[in-house]
């Protein structure tokens, strides 16, 4: 005949221990499935002023309220033109929009000197990869004479593409503008 030998102690030490370590791997598993982590992804705010400012008047810029980002949209005078109406310009590689974040905020004569100033330093650069810039014009008049021109400027399906982030506005407004003759 074989006798079991049962040490009730051992036992109850033993169970306690299995059921212990149950919670254990219970509590990790719950904390390793609810922590989240971003991979520290920073989306661009994209809020602005609404005033647009420029350089000559082709190279209009919009600024967000401490100067910090910049939104510049270089045109052609082809492309603001004189003509009322709309026009469309799909964005390309000789036309695009470019986002900027400067490390502190950039002064009004900052992208207007030929030779741009060291600082501020640009901590991040966006250049548009596709989109339609959208341009309606209409004339300025003084008793039937044209004093000069305003432009309301939107961009369709902008989007911005680098090796890290992907940013899209299905319509994103530029603003208004305008020029005296």
């Amino acid at each position: 005949m074989v006798s079991y030998y049962v040490d009730l102690g051992k036992t109850i030490i033993f169970v306690w221990k299995i059921l212990n370590m149950k919670k254990l791997i219970a509590l990790i598993l719950i904390i390793g499935l609810t922590s989240c982590n971003d991979g520290d992804f920073d989306v661009p705010a994209f809020e602005f002023t609404e005033t647009v400012k420029s350089c000559d008047e082709y190279l209009l810029y919009i600024t967000n309220a401490n100067s910090t980002e910049v939104l510049l949209l270089p045109l052609t005078t082809t492309q603001l033109g004189t003509t009322p109406g709309e026009k469309n310009y799909t964005i390309s590689s000789s036309l695009k929009a470019i986002y900027r974040i400067f490390e502190e905020g950039v002064e009004g004569d900052y992208f207007c000197q030929s030779i741009p100033p060291t600082t501020p330093l640009v901590i991040k650069e966006l250049i548009s990869s596709s989109g339609t810039i959208n341009i309606i014009t209409t004339e300025k008049s003084n008793d039937g004479i044209i004093t000069g021109y305003t432009y309301d400027i939107t961009i369709s399906e902008l989007l911005f593409m680098d090796a890290e982030e992907r940013v899209f506005f299905e319509n994103f407004d530029f603003g208004s503008f305008s020029i005296n003759n």
